[in-house]
Protein backbone atom coordinates (compact mmCIF):
# COMPACT_ATOMS: atom_id res chain seq x y z
CA UNK A 1 0.00 0.00 0.00
CA UNK A 2 2.54 2.51 1.06
CA UNK A 3 4.48 1.45 -2.31
CA UNK A 4 1.38 2.04 -4.40
CA UNK A 5 1.01 5.61 -2.66
CA UNK A 6 4.68 6.76 -3.58
CA UNK A 7 4.14 5.76 -6.71
CA UNK A 8 1.25 8.08 -7.00
CA UNK A 9 2.88 10.68 -5.78
CA UNK A 10 5.80 10.20 -7.65
CA UNK A 11 3.60 10.57 -10.93
CA UNK A 12 1.45 13.37 -9.93
CA UNK A 13 4.87 15.22 -9.23
CA UNK A 14 6.40 14.11 -12.43
CA UNK A 15 3.06 14.79 -14.47
CA UNK A 16 2.47 17.93 -16.55
CA UNK A 17 -0.41 20.65 -16.73
CA UNK A 18 -1.74 22.64 -19.89
CA UNK A 19 -4.52 24.74 -20.44
CA UNK A 20 -6.33 24.00 -23.42
CA UNK A 21 -8.28 26.74 -25.56
CA UNK A 22 -11.58 25.99 -23.70
CA UNK A 23 -10.02 27.17 -20.56
CA UNK A 24 -9.68 23.62 -18.71
CA UNK A 25 -7.07 22.00 -17.10
CA UNK A 26 -5.40 18.66 -17.91
CA UNK A 27 -2.87 17.02 -16.15
CA UNK A 28 -0.84 14.44 -18.20
CA UNK A 29 2.13 12.37 -18.09
CA UNK A 30 4.57 12.42 -21.39
CA UNK A 31 7.05 10.14 -22.26
CA UNK A 32 8.62 10.73 -25.47
CA UNK A 33 10.28 7.59 -27.49
CA UNK A 34 12.26 9.79 -30.17
CA UNK A 35 12.87 6.76 -32.07
CA UNK A 36 9.30 6.01 -32.59
CA UNK A 37 6.25 7.92 -34.38
CA UNK A 38 3.64 5.75 -32.83
CA UNK A 39 1.50 7.49 -30.24
CA UNK A 40 0.08 5.32 -27.14
CA UNK A 41 -2.94 6.95 -25.89
CA UNK A 42 -4.01 5.84 -21.86
CA UNK A 43 -6.93 6.21 -20.05
CA UNK A 44 -7.33 5.90 -16.31
CA UNK A 45 -10.06 3.40 -14.60
CA UNK A 46 -12.09 5.07 -11.62
CA UNK A 47 -9.01 4.68 -8.79
CA UNK A 48 -9.68 2.36 -5.74
CA UNK A 49 -12.45 3.26 -2.85
CA UNK A 50 -11.33 7.06 -0.94
CA UNK A 51 -8.64 7.69 -3.84
CA UNK A 52 -8.34 10.22 -6.45
CA UNK A 53 -8.37 9.66 -9.91
CA UNK A 54 -4.12 8.32 -10.90
CA UNK A 55 -2.22 7.25 -13.97
CA UNK A 56 -3.26 3.74 -15.22
CA UNK A 57 -0.11 0.74 -16.70
CA UNK A 58 2.26 3.22 -16.30
CA UNK A 59 4.89 0.11 -15.13
CA UNK A 60 3.48 -1.84 -17.09
CA UNK A 61 3.98 -0.38 -20.68
CA UNK A 62 7.31 1.05 -19.01
CA UNK A 63 9.22 -1.79 -21.82
CA UNK A 64 6.97 -1.04 -24.43
CA UNK A 65 8.22 1.35 -27.44
CA UNK A 66 6.17 4.37 -28.75
CA UNK A 67 5.60 7.64 -27.61
CA UNK A 68 3.28 7.54 -24.64
CA UNK A 69 0.53 9.80 -23.43
CA UNK A 70 -0.69 9.09 -19.75
CA UNK A 71 -4.30 11.27 -19.05
CA UNK A 72 -5.65 11.79 -15.82
CA UNK A 73 -9.06 12.14 -15.48
CA UNK A 74 -9.48 14.35 -12.46
CA UNK A 75 -12.77 15.90 -12.54
CA UNK A 76 -15.87 15.56 -10.76
CA UNK A 77 -17.09 13.78 -7.16
CA UNK A 78 -13.78 13.74 -5.16
CA UNK A 79 -11.71 14.13 -8.58
CA UNK A 80 -12.63 10.66 -9.49
CA UNK A 81 -13.27 10.85 -12.41
CA UNK A 82 -16.04 11.98 -15.41
CA UNK A 83 -15.00 9.37 -18.32
CA UNK A 84 -13.05 12.41 -19.70
CA UNK A 85 -16.65 13.76 -20.76
CA UNK A 86 -18.47 16.28 -19.01
CA UNK A 87 -19.19 18.15 -15.85
CA UNK A 88 -22.74 19.66 -15.04
CA UNK A 89 -23.87 18.70 -18.90
CA UNK A 90 -20.96 20.47 -20.52
CA UNK A 91 -18.95 18.58 -23.05
CA UNK A 92 -15.45 21.18 -22.47
CA UNK A 93 -13.45 18.17 -20.46
CA UNK A 94 -13.92 15.46 -23.53
CA UNK A 95 -13.35 18.62 -25.96
CA UNK A 96 -9.88 19.46 -23.79
CA UNK A 97 -9.11 15.69 -24.21
CA UNK A 98 -9.40 16.01 -27.84
CA UNK A 99 -7.32 18.87 -28.12
CA UNK A 100 -4.42 17.62 -25.81
CA UNK A 101 -4.54 14.16 -27.86
CA UNK A 102 -4.44 15.96 -31.81
CA UNK A 103 -1.64 18.15 -30.33
CA UNK A 104 0.61 15.36 -29.26
CA UNK A 105 0.02 13.41 -32.46
CA UNK A 106 0.98 16.45 -34.59
CA UNK A 107 4.01 16.57 -32.07
CA UNK A 108 5.40 13.29 -32.46
CA UNK A 109 4.23 13.45 -36.02
CA UNK A 110 2.45 9.98 -35.43
CA UNK A 111 1.87 7.69 -37.81
CA UNK A 112 -0.08 5.30 -35.84
CA UNK A 113 -1.98 5.73 -32.52
CA UNK A 114 -3.31 3.10 -30.07
CA UNK A 115 -5.80 3.88 -27.45
CA UNK A 116 -6.17 1.99 -24.55
CA UNK A 117 -7.70 1.41 -21.16
CA UNK A 118 -9.98 -0.70 -19.51
CA UNK A 119 -13.15 -0.36 -17.29
CA UNK A 120 -13.85 3.30 -17.39
CA UNK A 121 -10.61 4.02 -19.36
CA UNK A 122 -11.66 1.17 -22.05
CA UNK A 123 -14.94 3.42 -22.42
CA UNK A 124 -12.94 6.12 -23.28
CA UNK A 125 -10.11 4.30 -25.24
CA UNK A 126 -12.57 3.47 -27.67
CA UNK A 127 -15.36 6.53 -27.60
CA UNK A 128 -12.26 8.98 -28.32
CA UNK A 129 -10.56 6.02 -30.71
CA UNK A 130 -14.15 6.45 -33.09
CA UNK A 131 -13.97 10.33 -32.79
CA UNK A 132 -10.38 10.40 -33.53
CA UNK A 133 -9.75 7.80 -35.71
CA UNK A 134 -7.28 5.90 -34.14
CA UNK A 135 -5.56 3.08 -35.79
CA UNK A 136 -5.80 0.33 -32.73
CA UNK A 137 -7.73 0.15 -29.74
CA UNK A 138 -6.97 -1.76 -27.19
CA UNK A 139 -9.92 -1.88 -24.32
CA UNK A 140 -10.21 -3.64 -21.49
CA UNK A 141 -13.87 -4.80 -19.77
CA UNK A 142 -15.62 -1.72 -20.99
CA UNK A 143 -18.68 0.00 -19.90
CA UNK A 144 -20.86 0.70 -22.88
CA UNK A 145 -23.91 2.56 -21.04
CA UNK A 146 -22.10 4.73 -18.30
CA UNK A 147 -25.85 6.46 -17.26
CA UNK A 148 -27.13 2.77 -16.02
CA UNK A 149 -23.58 2.01 -15.00
CA UNK A 150 -23.02 4.74 -12.58
CA UNK A 151 -26.87 4.61 -10.98
CA UNK A 152 -26.17 0.98 -10.64
CA UNK A 153 -23.25 0.75 -8.90
CA UNK A 154 -22.82 1.70 -5.50
CA UNK A 155 -21.57 5.23 -4.38
CA UNK A 156 -21.22 6.17 -7.95
CA UNK A 157 -24.34 8.31 -8.18
CA UNK A 158 -22.34 11.61 -7.19
CA UNK A 159 -20.13 10.76 -9.98
CA UNK A 160 -23.56 10.81 -12.65
CA UNK A 161 -24.81 14.13 -10.77
CA UNK A 162 -21.21 15.70 -10.93
CA UNK A 163 -21.34 15.03 -14.99
CA UNK A 164 -24.98 15.93 -15.66
CA UNK A 165 -26.09 18.12 -12.76
CA UNK A 166 -29.73 17.37 -12.41
CA UNK A 167 -30.06 14.12 -13.30
CA UNK A 168 -33.43 13.53 -15.65
CA UNK A 169 -34.39 10.62 -17.85
CA UNK A 170 -33.29 13.16 -21.00
CA UNK A 171 -30.02 13.50 -19.54
CA UNK A 172 -29.59 9.73 -18.57
CA UNK A 173 -30.63 8.57 -22.17
CA UNK A 174 -28.48 10.88 -23.93
CA UNK A 175 -25.47 9.84 -21.85
CA UNK A 176 -26.20 6.34 -22.30
CA UNK A 177 -26.06 7.00 -26.42
CA UNK A 178 -23.04 8.49 -26.20
CA UNK A 179 -20.93 5.94 -27.17
CA UNK A 180 -23.57 3.98 -29.82
CA UNK A 181 -23.81 7.36 -31.50
CA UNK A 182 -20.38 7.81 -32.05
CA UNK A 183 -20.19 4.26 -33.55
CA UNK A 184 -22.83 5.15 -35.91
CA UNK A 185 -21.13 8.76 -37.00
CA UNK A 186 -17.50 7.35 -37.04
CA UNK A 187 -15.51 8.43 -40.33
CA UNK A 188 -12.76 5.70 -39.37
CA UNK A 189 -12.79 2.48 -38.38
CA UNK A 190 -9.98 1.25 -35.53
CA UNK A 191 -8.84 -1.97 -35.29
CA UNK A 192 -10.44 -3.12 -32.23
CA UNK A 193 -8.64 -5.54 -29.47
CA UNK A 194 -10.63 -6.21 -26.52
CA UNK A 195 -10.79 -7.96 -23.39
CA UNK A 196 -13.33 -9.10 -21.35
CA UNK A 197 -15.06 -11.81 -19.03
CA UNK A 198 -18.36 -13.50 -19.85
CA UNK A 199 -18.61 -14.53 -15.93
CA UNK A 200 -18.47 -11.51 -14.38
CA UNK A 201 -21.78 -8.73 -13.87
CA UNK A 202 -20.98 -6.10 -16.82
CA UNK A 203 -20.78 -8.65 -19.71
CA UNK A 204 -24.81 -8.98 -19.95
CA UNK A 205 -25.06 -5.52 -19.24
CA UNK A 206 -22.56 -3.66 -21.19
CA UNK A 207 -20.21 -5.76 -22.70
CA UNK A 208 -22.48 -8.01 -24.79
CA UNK A 209 -24.80 -5.01 -26.30
CA UNK A 210 -21.24 -3.26 -27.32
CA UNK A 211 -20.78 -6.48 -28.96
CA UNK A 212 -24.26 -6.67 -30.81
CA UNK A 213 -23.87 -2.93 -31.59
CA UNK A 214 -20.17 -3.45 -33.04
CA UNK A 215 -21.58 -6.23 -34.67
CA UNK A 216 -24.09 -4.63 -36.36
CA UNK A 217 -21.97 -2.32 -37.96
CA UNK A 218 -20.06 -4.85 -39.49
CA UNK A 219 -16.89 -4.04 -37.12
CA UNK A 220 -14.42 -6.82 -36.65
CA UNK A 221 -12.82 -7.38 -32.77
CA UNK A 222 -10.38 -9.30 -31.97
CA UNK A 223 -11.73 -11.06 -28.64
CA UNK A 224 -9.65 -12.75 -25.43
CA UNK A 225 -12.53 -13.68 -23.53
CA UNK A 226 -11.45 -15.07 -19.80
CA UNK A 227 -14.12 -16.47 -17.02
CA UNK A 228 -13.00 -14.50 -14.13
CA UNK A 229 -16.49 -13.39 -12.12
CA UNK A 230 -15.43 -10.11 -10.66
CA UNK A 231 -15.33 -7.10 -12.68
CA UNK A 232 -12.38 -5.89 -10.41
CA UNK A 233 -9.74 -9.03 -11.55
CA UNK A 234 -9.72 -7.12 -14.80
CA UNK A 235 -6.82 -5.11 -13.70
CA UNK A 236 -5.20 -8.87 -13.15
CA UNK A 237 -5.58 -10.15 -16.64
CA UNK A 238 -5.87 -7.17 -18.87
CA UNK A 239 -2.05 -6.38 -18.61
CA UNK A 240 -0.55 -9.23 -19.92
CA UNK A 241 -3.08 -8.96 -23.19
CA UNK A 242 -2.65 -5.47 -23.17
CA UNK A 243 1.86 -5.85 -23.58
CA UNK A 244 1.18 -9.11 -26.15
CA UNK A 245 -0.98 -7.08 -28.33
CA UNK A 246 1.10 -3.86 -27.92
CA UNK A 247 4.05 -6.09 -28.76
CA UNK A 248 2.06 -7.21 -31.88
CA UNK A 249 1.14 -3.82 -33.08
CA UNK A 250 4.69 -2.66 -32.78
CA UNK A 251 6.34 -5.64 -34.43
CA UNK A 252 3.52 -5.51 -38.12
CA UNK A 253 4.32 -1.63 -37.26
CA UNK A 254 8.12 -2.13 -37.52
CA UNK A 255 7.49 -4.20 -41.03
CA UNK A 256 5.34 -1.14 -42.68
CA UNK A 257 2.29 -2.43 -41.66
CA UNK A 258 0.45 0.47 -39.94
CA UNK A 259 -1.73 2.72 -42.50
Amino acid sequence: MIKKTLAKIYFQTIGKTATQSNGVKLRYLFQKDATSRDLIVVFSAFPGAGMSSTYNYVNTLKETPGNKLFILDDFGFEKRGVYYLCENGDFNIRDAVEELILTMTQKVRATQTTFIGSSKGGYAALYFGFRLGATHVISGAPQYFVGRYLQAESGRVKTLESMLGDITEAKLAELDAELATTITNKTHTPKLYMHYSTEEHTYKSHIEPLLEKLNSEQITVTRDIANYQSHMEVRHFFPPYLKQTLAEITTHSARGGAR
